[in-house]
């Protein structure tokens, strides 16, 4: 069946907020009495929802402590995240074409869509969105599928008409769960080898190869 929609997630697939996240992570940590991490080790963590961000950078499985972690981070997003938060180059040609071929564009992110979206009218690419799905606008985050089934919905589409694209194996965990066709990028920490390890054969470099993985339009 030929795709009629592409959904990317957002940090490190179309965007580098590591360092955003990297200061928001380790102010959140000071407030709360904690050592603070490095920065390979808080990219790696990447892509987790709040909770569980503090959970596996602590150890600590406390959820008033992971609740008031998220408040604190967010708290200082709001203050230095866009200003740190940089759109990877290949975006600014990408997603353009992609919009020229035909394809309804979207993101599904565990991100608050008010954060993603300031940036993308920064860089001038919000008109090429046809929806954010954030973190804010379900109840159950990556890898749980409600996001993509919201897009999906939202955009009128069926299922097999969608591509999503990103970053990691909680991308590809959501993808498989709701059964949509994924794209690994290698734009973040995942490797290869570690999407291969989960049976994910659609992997490319980064966005500058999508247009040869897709058919149609």
């Amino acid at each position: 069946m030929l795709k009629k929609a592409l959904l990317f997630d957002f940090d490190l697939t179309l965007a580098d907020s590591s360092q955003g996240i990297f200061q928001c992570v380790n102010y959140a940590m000071k407030q709360l009495g904690f050592q603070a991490y490095n920065y390979y080790i808080v990219k790696n963590v990447i892509g987790h929802p709040l909770p569980d961000t503090f959970k596996l950078l602590t150890g600590n499985g406390n959820a008033e402590k992971a609740k008031e972690f998220t408040t604190l981070f967010v708290e200082h997003a709001d203050k230095v995240m866009n200003n740190n938060t940089f759109i990877f180059p290949e975006v600014f040609d990408v997603i353009p074409k992609m919009k020229e071929r035909g394809f309804q564009l979207g993101i599904v992110s565990t991100k608050y869509r008010y954060r993603i979206a300031g940036i993308l009218e920064r860089d001038n690419l919000i008109e090429y969105f046809d929806l954010i799905i954030g973190g804010e606008d379900v109840k159950e985050h990556k890898p749980n599928p409600e996001g993509l089934f919201l897009a999906i919905q939202k955009l009128g589409v069926d299922k097999n008409e969608v591509f999503y694209i990103g970053d990691t194996l909680i991308d590809a965990e959501t993808a498989q769960r709701a059964e949509v066709d994924f794209i690994g990028v290698l734009t973040g920490t995942t490797t290869m080898l570690d999407f291969q390890s989960q049976n994910v054969t659609n992997i490319i470099k980064d966005l500058n190869f999508l247009s040869a993985k897709i058919k149609g339009h």
